[in-house]
């Protein structure tokens, strides 16, 4: 059994059946599930959805009322398994940045990285494999890359 934390753009397209990615992530998180893999959110990626549904469509968002996002949320975490935030992740991020010399928006794909590590989650299921660093224990996968 391998364990994967759903990154926030995986999230946002299983549930927004509009998205031409809808399919591809629908597709492969049903396969993991059924292959006995565990699904992971933490409570960045449900900050980072928020953001993105809430936000108006003509900058990239989906454009959903507060409420409907609510809904969405309480979905998604009924639905996976919880990673907790620890004291430790800020440490493991803290230690990581300076490492890897990150700025910028990759901040916050490298805090996700700490969150597994602190969890000890060894995959990261996304749509964009290049917002993360290369970091020993951590793979990072493309929905494209599981059989389904």
């Amino acid at each position: 059994m391998t364990h994967y934390l759903l990154d926030t753009n995986i999230l946002l397209r299983s549930r927004d059946i509009g998205s031409p990615e809808y399919n591809l992530v629908d597709r492969t998180i049903r396969h993991l599930i059924s292959s006995n893999h565990q699904c992971f959110i933490t409570s960045q990626v449900l900050i980072e959805f928020w953001v993105v549904a809430t936000r108006p469509v003509t900058v990239n968002g989906l454009g959903w009322t507060p409420g409907e996002t609510q809904q969405a949320v309480e979905m998604l975490i009924n639905q996976f398994e919880w990673l907790e935030e620890t004291p430790d992740i800020f440490h493991l991020w803290f230690n990581l940045a300076t490492t890897h010399k990150i700025s910028g928006k990759r901040t916050h794909d490298l805090r996700i990285q700490a969150v597994v590590l602190a969890h000890n989650i060894t995959h990261i299921l996304t749509l964009n494999p290049k917002d993360f660093v290369e970091i020993e224990g951590i793979t990072i996968i493309h929905p494209n890359s599981i059989n389904s």
